[in-house]
């Protein structure tokens, strides 16, 4: 398969000799259904896939990058490694999300090693817009710029649960298939997280304050 371009908001991939198929379960399919075709050869079914996940895995990006630009490359070179090795794809019963995320997760630790940028909680919560239109400050009620201090400061599983779970509105049970864990690990997880960062919020609301008074 001939990969053109892959990048934010466009995606054409080509196979010699692709041909249509039935993606069955409606007119776009089923993700499962999806896969098979992509797997056969068929670029408008990886084109989907694309089109259905390029949104939350450029979400999870920027939460692990804190910059549009390097989110925006990470997140082609998710969808790039994903189209190399669809191939080898197998569905073990886990979503597809779950080989995206998992992708996503080690090509953020690779950079990570390379980049170091501000979290942008801003543009997580609002641009695109996530699929539940769930944002943190309405679960904290505070200003974004102390929520963004609190959040940067978590660890990246923990930073990881928060937004697959409030922001993206993922169920513990999806998570926890999304990330290979038990249900009962993501639970324990969140708990810590939010717990970590109601800490971190209180210590970044007490230097905002501290800075007003200056």
């Amino acid at each position: 398969m001939e990969l053109r371009s892959v990048k934010r908001g466009d995606i054409e991939a080509v196979a010699p000799g692709a041909r249509p198929v039935d993606l069955g379960g409606g007119a776009n399919g089923t993700d499962a259904a999806l896969v098979l075709a992509a797997k056969a050869g068929d670029a408008r079914a990886f084109g989907e896939l694309y089109e259905r996940y390029r949104d939350p895995i450029y979400r999870f990006c920027l939460a692990r990058t804190g910059s549009a630009h390097d989110a925006e490359d990470l997140t082609a070179d998710v969808f790039v490694k994903a189209l190399q090795s669809i191939d080898r794809y197998q569905d073990r019963g886990l979503p597809f999300a779950a080989f995206l995320y998992r992708i996503a997760r080690n090509a953020a630790i690779d950079r990570s090693r390379t980049l170091k940028q501000p979290l942008s909680v801003d543009g997580l919560v609002q641009e695109p817009a996530s699929k539940q239109n769930v944002e943190l400050e309405a679960v904290f009620a505070v200003e974004k710029s102390i929520l963004l201090a609190a959040l940067g400061k978590l660890k990246a599983e923990h930073r990881d649960v928060i937004v697959m779970r409030f922001i993206e509105g993922y169920a513990a049970i999806e998570v926890a298939q999304i990330l290979g864990k038990t249900e009962g690990a993501i639970r324990t997880l969140q708990h810590r997280a939010l717990e970590r960062l109601r800490k971190e919020f209180e210590t970044a609301q007490a230097q905002a304050a501290k800075r007003q008074r200056a």
